[in-house]
């Protein structure tokens, strides 16, 4: 009897350990960090705000950004921010994030921190920040607007996805699952994002990156 209530309370505490470990509670405050911009006329570098959303920004996306957007055919033509607002209410571990320059919104990004895990395999099941979406206003893509007004949008977005991670622990790795006209772009980051192919358990067979970390 007593080696079955030994067997018991080991279970027991293996469980409750299991429990203690796997819980992870992500603190989230309000951002307002302060970076720059490129604007193209006149080759100036600017000042700006990275944020976490507010409806202000949703209301650009909605009368700003998608009017320019309808017909482009671009990827993200369709999006709708507001609803993954609504999404990253409920779904633990979303988070929002905006680029405010010259009092409107210049690029959104939506980042899992909680839910994905590293696929590559020197890291496999790690933890990482997952980029779920990221986008530059219209006027800031030379195949839209040409020139853009400003540059670095989508650099600076990804290397706050960067600094998040670093600040929930997982040494800077984060992974992300490219549209079709956004693999060039990522290439091209210096912050070492590795192209692992088209991922054949993503629905669209999209081109996975993820930031290598050597020294794990």
């Amino acid at each position: 009897m007593w080696f079955q209530n030994w067997l018991v309370c080991s279970f027991i505490s293996r469980c409750l350990q299991f429990a203690t470990c796997s819980v992870r509670i992500i603190v989230v405050s309000n951002v307002n960090r302060p970076i720059q911009l490129l604007q193209v006329e006149g080759n100036q570098i600017v000042d700006a705000i990275l944020t976490t959303v507010t409806e202000k920004h949703l209301t650009d996306a909605k009368t700003l950004w998608e009017p320019e957007l309808a017909g482009t055919g671009k990827d993200d033509e369709y999006w709708n921010w507001e609803a993954k607002s609504r999404s990253a209410k409920i779904l633990p571990g979303d988070e929002l994030y905006a680029i405010e320059c010259d009092g409107m919104t210049q690029g959104l990004m939506l980042v899992d921190v909680l839910k994905k895990r590293c696929q590559i395999e020197s890291q496999y099941r790690r933890r990482l920040v997952y980029v779920a979406a990221l986008a530059t206003a219209p006027w800031n893509r030379s195949t839209i607007n040409y020139p853009p007004i400003y540059k670095g949008v989508g650099g600076n977005l990804i290397d706050f996805a960067v600094v998040r991670s670093n600040e929930l622990g997982y040494q800077g790795r984060i992974g992300l699952h490219a549209l079709p006209g956004a693999i060039v772009f990522y290439k091209k980051l210096k912050i070492g994002l590795l192209d692992c192919g088209p991922d054949p358990d993503e629905p669209d067979n999209l081109v996975y990156f993820e930031t290598l970390r050597r020294d794990l």
